[in-house]
C-alpha cells in the first residue's frame, strides 16, 4: 500500500505542530515497515522535511521577499507532476489547498482535521470566510476524515453535516523524549512558577480569564512567578496590561527553540494551569503527563477526554475558580504527586506508535 503525502504543511510551518504528526506518520510507516510513504518535495524550510529528504533545502539561508510564495509554487506544481505519475492507493494532503482535490487522482483521499476553531469562533469573520469554505470544500471531497480527538468528531459531524461512518478519531502523542533530553540541569534555587505553554491569542485561548486568575493566585502567594512558554514574545498591548496588573515583574517569557527547552520548563515548573475554552486535542498535557508535571484544565472541549482522571477541572469563564482549584494544587503535595503518578500512566496511552498503527489499520480496512 502507498500512501502520498503533499507539501503542504511543510511549506507553512518550519517545527512542531501539524507538520510533526505528518513527520511522525511518515516516519513510523518506515521504521515499523507499515505502508510505503510517498514523500517529495522540492524545498521545504522545515526541520522534519530536511529529515525526510537531506537534499530539499537548497534555499534555506537565501533571504528574499517573495521567497514562501515561490516555495509553495515550487512544491505545488512538483506535486502536480508527482501525482500525476506516480503509482498510490491514497492520497492524504497535509492541509486545504484546493488543489487536493485534483490531486487526488480519483484514488481515496483522506484528510486530517485537527480542531474546528476557526467554525467555532471566526466564521463570522470576513478574513476568515475564505478559507472556512475552502477548508469545507476539501473536507466534504475526502473518502474519509481523521479527526485528533471524539471533541473534534463530533463537532465536525455537526458543523459540516457529515456522515459519522466517515470519521474517525486517533489521538496525538507527545514526542517529547525526556530520557534522552541533554544538559538538563534543573536551577533548585529558582523561584517556583506557574507554566503557561504556547499561544495566547484568540477568544478559545481564554488570555483574559487566565490573567485574572494569576493576578489572584499572585495575592495568595508573593513568591510564585507566572512563566509563559512559546507563543512569541509579548506584545506592547500585553505589556500595557502586565504593567497595570501589578505583577509585571513576576510575569516572565522564555521562548522554545527546541524540545529540549519545552522538557526544561515542564521539569522545572511547579504546575501547569491550561485554561483554553477548546481545543482540537490538548497536547500540553500529555507533553506534562510524560515530564510528571501535575496540571490543572478546564472542563469542556476535548481537555477532559484527553486529561481524564490525571488532572484538576476549573471552569475557566471564572477566574476565582481557576485560582482556587490552581491553589489547592499547588498547596497539597499528596494530590500533586497523585496526579503525576496517574498523570505517567496516562501519558502510555498517547503514543505516536499507536497513531501510526491505527492510521495504518484504516488505510487498509479502506481499501479492502
Amino acid at each position: 500500500m502507498k500512501v502520498f503525502y503533499d507539501h503542504q504543511i511543510f511549506c507553512e510551518q518550519s517545527f512542531g505542530g501539524i507538520s510533526r504528526y505528518f513527520y511522525e506518520l511518515i516516519k513510523g510507516s518506515n521504521e515499523w515497515g507499515l505502508f510505503t510513504s510517498i514523500y517529495e518535495v522540492k524545498f521545504s524550510n522545515n526541520i522534519y522535511s530536511q529529515i525526510l529528504q537531506p537534499d530539499n533545502n537548497w534555499l534555506t539561508n537565501a533571504r528574499f521577499k517573495g521567497k514562501k510564495d515561490l516555495v509553495r509554487m515550487i512544491n505545488l506544481l512538483n506535486t502536480k507532476l508527482k501525482t500525476t505519475h506516480t503509482q498510490f492507493d491514497i492520497f492524504h494532503p497535509t492541509y486545504f489547498h484546493q488543489s487536493a482535490i485534483k490531486n487526488k487522482r480519483n484514488k481515496p483521499m483522506f484528510i486530517t482535521v485537527f480542531d474546528m476553531i476557526d467554525e467555532k469562533y471566526h466564521r463570522d469573520k470576513q478574513k476568515f470566510s475564505k478559507l472556512i469554505k475552502h477548508r469545507e470544500r476539501v473536507i466534504k471531497s475526502a473518502n474519509h476524515i481523521i479527526t485528533i480527538s471524539e471533541n473534534t468528531k463530533k463537532d465536525l459531524i455537526e458543523h459540516f453535516n457529515i456522515d459519522p461512518i466517515k470519521v474517525t478519531s486517533i489521538h496525538l502523542a507527545s514526542s517529547l523524549n525526556v530520557n534522552n533530553a541533554v544538559n538538563l540541569e534543573l536551577d533548585d534555587k529558582a523561584n517556583p512558577f506557574i507554566l503557561y505553554i504556547g499561544n495566547r491569542s484568540g477568544i478559545h485561548k481564554n488570555f483574559d480569564n487566565y490573567l485574572k486568575s494569576i493576578m489572584i493566585i499572585a495575592e495568595e502567594d508573593r513568591n510564585l512567578q507566572f512563566v509563559f512558554g512559546g507563543g512569541g514574545e509579548f506584545t506592547e498591548a500585553e505589556k500595557k496590561v502586565f504593567q497595570k496588573s501589578g505583577i509585571k515583574e513576576r510575569i516572565i517569557y522564555k521562548p522554545i527553540r527546541n524540545d529540549n527547552d519545552l522538557i526544561m520548563l515542564y521539569k522545572q515548573a511547579s504546575m501547569l494551569i491550561y485554561p483554553s475554552l477548546y481545543e482540537g486535542f490538548g497536547l500540553p498535557l500529555v507533553e506534562a503527563f510524560s515530564c510528571g508535571l501535575p496540571c490543572a484544565t478546564s472542563r469542556g472541549s476535548c481537555l477532559e477526554e484527553i486529561g481524564g482522571n490525571a488532572v484538576a477541572y476549573f471552569d475557566p469563564l471564572d477566574p476565582s475558580d481557576i485560582a482556587t482549584v490552581s491553589m489547592k494544587l499547588l498547596q497539597n503535595k499528596f494530590e500533586r504527586e497523585n496526579l503525576v503518578k496517574i498523570g505517567n500512566e496516562r501519558a502510555t496511552l498517547f503514543t505516536w506508535k499507536n497513531t501510526v498503527f491505527k492510521t495504518n489499520q484504516l488505510y487498509n480496512d479502506f481499501l479492502t
